[in-house]
């Protein structure tokens, strides 16, 4: 999977990952303009941008800068889940209560999401039968 250059392994993990130039350079924290550049190998991410272009992109700046095949990312469909900061958040919470807690609050949640499910196709319905008359 060895690729010639820094920008064509940017490129390629960038389109098999499915994100946009602009929204890697928001992760990176830089223009998308200088995406841009370091796709058409006009300039190379350096220091702290290349160890945040490694992590936006899921791979090793090792195998970013020089394509080594034992430093080769996992493919798209095999990487790990990640969560934002709300969602670790609550596993955090979650893991803190008492073994006893557990279940009854997932219940909980579990009630809470049907109840605004339930809601949802009512207003739904109603809106529908609004139309109609």
């Amino acid at each position: 999977m060895k690729m010639t250059s820094l920008s064509d392994r940017m490129k390629m993990r960038r389109t098999e990952l499915d994100i946009s130039q602009q929204r890697l350079a928001d992760a990176v924290k830089v223009s998308h303009v200088t995406v841009f550049k370091w796709e058409n190998g006009d300039t190379e991410p350096k220091g702290k941008n290349l160890f945040l272009l490694s992590k936006a992109l899921r791979c090793t700046p090792t195998w970013l800068l020089y394509g080594d095949e034992d430093q080769t990312p996992l493919p798209a469909g095999q990487l790990p889940v990640e969560l934002d900061e709300r969602q670790t958040k609550l596993i955090e919470l979650f893991d803190s209560l008492p073994e006893s807690e557990k279940d009854r609050h997932l219940a909980d949640l579990e009630a809470k999401v049907n109840d605004f499910n339930a809601l949802f196709e009512e207003l739904l319905t109603a809106r529908k039968n609004s139309k109609k008359k």
